[in-house]
């Protein structure tokens, strides 16, 4: 086979590849995407708060927007 036959089979090779690669790597941002975007559950924002210092996520929200004062937490 002639030498440019080789090359540019190799070269549509290596396009496909990338094409095929491009297309998986884009898949794969719009799932991480979608994932991210995605509300948090109960569970997991009760166990936020406690990370903040709150016994549930009401009454972080409570402090964070009411009057509420942080210390009465840690009575």
């Amino acid at each position: 086979m002639p030498n440019f036959i080789c090359n540019f089979a190799a070269n549509l090779y290596y396009i496909l590849t990338m094409q095929k690669k491009r297309v998986a790597l884009r898949k794969l941002l719009e799932a991480v995407e979608k994932e991210i975007l995605r509300k948090p559950d109960r569970k997991t924002l009760d166990r936020l708060s406690l990370l903040a210092g709150f016994q549930n996520w009401e009454s972080f929200q409570e402090a964070l927007h009411g009057e509420t004062s942080a210390d009465e937490n840690y009575k």
